[in-house]
Formats: structure tokens, sequence, C-alpha cells
């Protein structure tokens, strides 16, 4: 026991020495325990930051210009050159699709790999917003993908995470519901009967009120809305352990659930394909 403990505190060093980015972020997020001793596979390919930009970087330089502003946290700039696009014909929601969703995109990959943090997430938002605000007012309301209801379980007062996941949700297409923090599980069936919601995202980044989310799961099951799970108290193995639930681990995890449940998959074919 005490030479694993051993191995994990000096992994912890060495992340810190080697990769201060990842391990800003750990800190930042209150998950060292979650995610420092994992010891991992020394072999396993990493994903650079370069890399993810070069992926997701539009071929249009005009439409990369814009998913760099996005990417930049410039809503200004995001909304001139979108402005600017529109002028010249170019179809608004090819724009959301193609140029400002590929900046948030990116923005959201960064993160998962400790170059992006919170604030950056937040900003990119906002200025993906700018740009689909221009684009909406050109075709109208662009088709929801679905309405999510979005929450931090009863007990917890941390919404940073709640608050990402939703503006994520929101830049993919969605309809959020965001109830807010400390909300009680009647609180959430009233309001998935009232809005009639798709999908419920529950988060909590303590143990203590971790329970809260599996009440919440057995709660919504007969009215057929599963619950994503996620915070930095959770993990698949805990969300396994009850029904009508689907764990993520990032936001983008959140939308791959909300796309696939929305389509029809129901929360057994969803679990299965991304636990």
């Amino acid at each position: 026991m005490i030479r694993h403990i051993d191995l994990a505190v000096q992994k912890i060093f060495e992340l810190k020495e080697k990769e201060p980015a990842k391990f800003k972020k750990l800190i930042d997020e209150g998950i060292m325990i979650g995610l420092g001793v994992d010891l991992g596979d020394g072999n396993k390919e990493v994903t650079t930051a370069d890399q993810i930009k070069e992926k997701n970087r539009p071929k249009d330089p005009e439409y990369a210009a814009v998913a760099d502003a996005v990417i930049a946290g410039n809503r200004a700039e995001a909304a001139k050159l979108t402005a600017g696009l529109l002028e010249k014909g170019r179809d608004p929601t090819d724009l959301v699709l193609n140029a400002l969703m590929h900046g948030i995109q990116t923005v959201c990959e960064l993160y998962d790999i400790g170059e992006s943090y919170v604030p950056e997430i937040l900003l990119a938002n906002e200025a993906l917003l700018g740009g689909v605000e221009l684009c909406q007012e050109k075709i109208g309301d662009i088709p929801s993908q679905g309405k999510v209801v979005s929450l931090v379980i009863v007990g917890d007062l941390h919404d940073i995470g709640k608050n990402i996941v939703a503006a994520i949700l929101r830049a993919n297409g969605f309809d959020v519901i965001d109830l807010g923090r400390d909300i009680t599980v009647e609180a959430v069936v009233e309001a998935v009967k009232a809005e009639k919601a798709d999908l419920v995202t529950g988060t909590t980044l303590m143990s203590t009120t971790k329970g809260g989310l599996k009440a919440l799961a057995e709660a919504l099951e007969s009215e057929g809305v599963p619950v994503a799970c996620g915070g930095a108290a959770v993990d698949s193995h805990f969300v396994e352990t009850f029904g009508n639930s689907v764990y993520g681990k990032t936001p983008l995890d959140a939308v791959k659930i909300a796309k696939q449940i929305c389509a029809g998959k129901s929360w057994e074919e969803v679990r299965k394909d991304l636990h």
C-alpha cells in the first residue's frame, strides 16, 4: 500500500514537471485524487494542441478566420466576420455548422487535454453566440436538436461545470432549461414534466451529494427521461450502479449523450457506446 502511494505521489510530481497545463487543470477543478493516481499507459499516443487545431480548422480561409475568433474568445471579431460573410451571401446554417462550431469544438477538445481552461470556454461560447445570433436573424430560429434540463444536485453549490455543459449544449443546438444549483429531485421531476424534456444533465463536485444523482435517475425512470451524470465526484463505476443513467466525463460527452438520446437511442445503448 505504501509503495502504491509513493508511486502515485511520484506520478503527480512527474505530471507537474512534464505537463504543467494538465497539472494546473487538475488543481483548478479539485480532481487530483481522481486523475493524479492513474499511472496510465506510457505508450498511449498523446494528442497535441496543434493536432487538435489542425484537425478542426476549416479548409475555407474565411471560415477558419471565424473559427479563430471563437477560439480567441473575441465576440466582436466573430460577429464582424460572420456579418461580412452573410453580406457576401454565405449560407447562415453552413456558417454555424462549419465555421462557428469548429471554433467551440476546438476549445472543448483543448480543455480535455489541459490546454484550455474554464474562462476560455466561457469566452469562446460568448464569441460563438455573437455569430450564431446573426445567423439566426437571417434564417429564423435554428431547429432545436432536443430539450435538456440542466442542474447541480441538491446539497451542492458548485456550478461551474454545469454552466459549461449548458453553454456547450446550447452551442450545439439544444434548448437548455438551466434550473441552477442545489436542486431537489422533486423540482427536477416537475420541470421535466412541464418542459417535456428529452434528457437531464446532473452534476456534483462532492461525494457527499452524489447519491442525489441516483435518486434522480430512479425518480425519472417512469418518465422515460435518462440522466447524464458528471462532475468531479462521479465516475463511470458509480453511474453503473444504477439504471436510467449515462456517465459523461467532459462537456463534449454531454453533447454526445444528448445527440444519441434525442435521436431515439435508449440509455442502455448510449451507456454501452460511451462507457
